[in-house]
């Protein structure tokens, strides 16, 4: 597994660890080493640079998760890149076996999916962001591991995720944003906007049930929560924050100054919708967290 020491990562390893998997687990710090040997978890010394013993950990698993992404470069498409590289090391790896290579996309590629509910056949169009046109290079990674031969390649699209600290994902910054500002910001225009989102935990069950059971050449969404607008969004998140549900609607340019980050900007203020019809149907993903404006109105942080 790589990215087992990160925030879906670490939540996907005590799911692993529950189901009576032994795991053999990438780790390029020190820290990150002496945690996953602290949780009885067989650790490799190496980086996502490193194809030739990426390719040698497959061959020697019985299935490989892939969860880890190299943001250190700061740009979108040389870290898509990197993954490039570390799909096909791991295809490479398990290439003939029959074994299940579990990869982590992101409903990111779809886009601004307006007001349709995106399932897995749904066509995505190019983007014009540039953010986006980054992240939909990943669709060729997706292609590569659904068709690798004598693979059980499976993709996985999480939407956004929160629960456990959320990571350093979309509420993350947004809260950020929101301690400078004493209000939790959203774009202008863009309050009734809607998403679909995931509770890390629903999360990791699901990468365990794709492990298991899921079939060859399958792509799953795995938003367990959907038509949540974003002022909604927003109130919870404010109260959360013991804000008192303040937001406020600022234009494009003083929302991505706001949160520091103009890519997260612009996703802030699209819309992400998508169908984990196909998950529950094939694979029974039952999803227990379904109360994200409960759970995030509740939260403090």
């Amino acid at each position: 597994m790589t990215g087992a020491s990160g925030y879906i990562g670490g939540v996907i390893v005590e799911k692993l660890l529950e189901a009576r998997h032994r795991i053999v687990a990438l780790a390029r710090s020190d820290a990150s080493a002496q945690r996953l040997d602290q949780q009885g978890i067989e650790v490799l010394r190496g980086d996502l640079s490193d194809a030739r013993s990426l390719t040698l950990a497959a061959q020697a698993a019985d299935g490989v998760i892939h969860n880890a992404f190299d943001m250190s470069t700061g740009d979108f498409a040389a870290s898509n890149a990197i993954d490039a590289k570390v799909a096909e090391a791991l295809i490479e790896g398990l290439r003939g076996s029959g074994k299940p290579l579990v990869y982590t996309s992101g409903t990111g590629v779809l886009g601004d999916t307006g007001k349709t509910v995106y399932d897995e056949d749904t066509s995505i169009a190019p983007s014009g962001l540039p953010a986006v046109q980054a992240l939909q290079m990943r669709l060729h990674i997706e292609g590569a591991v659904l068709n690798a031969g004598g693979t059980r390649g499976i993709v996985l699209r999480p939407p956004n995720v929160y629960g456990r600290g959320d990571g350093h994902a979309v509420f993350w910054m947004i809260r950020a944003a929101a301690r400078k500002l004493g209000a939790v910001p959203y774009a202008e225009g863009a309050g009734d906007n809607l998403w679909s989102y995931v509770h890390v935990e629903d999360l990791a069950d699901l990468f365990v049930l794709a492990l298991e059971k899921a079939p060859g050449g399958q792509l799953f969404h795995a938003g367990a929560q959907g038509g949540l607008r974003t002022q909604d969004i927003a109130v919870a998140l404010s109260h959360g924050m013991g804000l008192g549900g303040k937001t406020v609607a600022l234009e494009m340019p003083a929302l991505a100054e706001a949160i520091g980050f103009p890519p997260m900007a612009d996703y802030w203020s699209s819309n992400s919708q998508s169908s984990s019809e196909k998950a529950r149907r094939i694979l029974g993903w039952e999803p227990r967290h379904v109360d994200l404006l409960g759970e995030v109105a509740r939260t403090s942080v």
